[in-house]
């Protein structure tokens, strides 16, 4: 049963994440909880997290229900706390449900996956072209025209990571000409949606890739350090953003980068007053201006554009700020414990030699760092469903093994 459930979610989840990223949510949850009692039925056992696991999001949800006793608005906090809590266990449920699938049931699980990356591709490039005709059939109505592409920035950006995943699956079929154009693949598909952050994150993934594809067992090793190093770093780094954004910087420079830069200038400020234990889980959706000016933007004909309202607006669209503002050293140390601890998983599935994957998780990295809120759900559950690609791609040596077999029939 949970072969079947399985590859409908994947071939599945593309295609929902296009249209509408939130079913994203109820999706994971629903999946996980079914896989999970049809297992229990099947083999009278429930699945068992790594003790790893277990004492990493333990620590981490821990600290973040300590947080929410100072946080600026403690009720929300708390259901926001609560509600990743759920997410997180349903989505390593979801995890565990396809790690102990045999290997012929991952495969089909992995062509689903192919079909519906494919599908869903082809559905955003007409949703992009054509103006939302689809959209629009299912709502009834005219959409927002400032909103007829932006709504699609979610679903690119989940496709644009997912192609990597279906890249490294398959990868051992292509030709070495084919492994030098994929890169082109995911910046062709994110080019018809407006989101120069997503757009960056594959252009970089992609410099990843060709630097370090003769060497990737170094690049494996240099990235978590880097990764690791830009979280504990970035309220410093981020103090002295401001002549990016002055009146002075550059017109080149988008609205939207300079309205980041000054942004990540206002809350590596605020970070830098109480760095030890934060101001409090989701106390960036409530952060008061503290007396601030808002931002102007002069562009090169000399119109200028204000920002009304608060400075960060829900979250400072970078994921590494906003563990620092909200949970403080001690968060951003366990974001980094968990970093660590994710590419010691991929190790431990032989993948320490797949440059694919270092690029999925580049792209990964500078979307969090860039874009979105890194507690809302829809994004909080995407990680869950790239974990849950990881165990598709099959080990080295197995694929060794298969080959040989198909060569000689047996």
């Amino acid at each position: 049963m949970n072969s079947h459930l399985l590859r409908l979610f994947f071939f599945a989840a593309p295609i929902v994440s296009v249209f509408s990223s939130n079913a994203l949510v109820p999706l994971v949850v629903l999946v996980g909880v079914l896989t999970t009692v049809f297992g229990y039925i099947e083999n009278k056992a429930f699945p068992s997290f790594s003790r790893k696991q277990v004492i990493l999001f333990g620590l981490l949800f821990a600290w973040i229900s300590i947080t929410c006793f100072w946080t600026i608005n403690p009720v929300e906090a708390l259901k926001l706390d609560l509600r990743l809590i759920g997410l997180t266990l349903t989505g390593l449920l979801l995890l565990k449900a396809i790690e102990v699938q045999d290997q012929e049931t991952r495969r089909r699980i992995a062509k689903a996956l192919l079909i519906g990356v494919i599908l869903a591709s082809i559905l955003l490039l007409v949703e992009s072209l054509l103006n939302a005709p689809i959209t629009k059939t299912i709502k009834g109505k005219e959409l927002d025209a400032a909103m007829n592409l932006s709504r699609f920035n979610r679903g690119a950006s989940f496709l644009g990571i997912s192609l990597w995943i279906v890249f490294v699956i398959y990868s051992q079929k292509l030709s070495l000409v084919w492994k030098l154009l994929f890169p082109i693949v995911p910046l062709a598909l994110l080019y018809f949606a407006p989101s120069e952050s997503s757009l960056l994150a594959v252009v970089l993934a992609g410099i990843w890739y060709f630097a370090f594809f003769m060497f990737p067992k170094a690049g494996f090793k240099v990235l978590p350090i880097l990764m690791i190093i830009s979280v504990l770093s970035m309220p410093f780094a981020t103090r002295y953003v401001e002549p990016l954004y002055d009146a002075e910087s550059s017109q080149s420079i988008p609205f939207s980068a300079k309205h980041r830069f000054f942004i990540w200038d206002f809350v590596s400020g605020e970070i830098l007053t109480n760095p030890i234990k934060g101001w409090g889980f989701d106390s960036a959706r409530d952060y008061p201006n503290n007396g601030v000016e808002n931002y102007v933007h002069v562009n090169a004909k000399g119109n200028e554009r204000a920002l009304g309202g608060r400075i960060i607006s829900l979250h400072p669209h970078n994921f590494a700020l906003q563990v620092w503002l909200e949970l403080g050293l001690i968060g951003a140390i366990l974001i980094s414990v968990i970093i660590w601890s994710v590419f010691g998983y991929l190790k431990s599935r032989q993948l320490s030699e797949r440059i694919e994957i270092q690029a999925m998780l580049v792209s990964t990295f500078i979307i969090a760092l860039l874009g979105y809120g890194i507690w809302q759900n829809r994004w909080f559950v995407m990680f869950f469903i790239f974990a849950a690609m990881i165990p598709l791609i099959q080990p080295k040596q197995d694929q060794e093994i298969i080959d040989e077999v198909d060569e000689y029939g047996a």
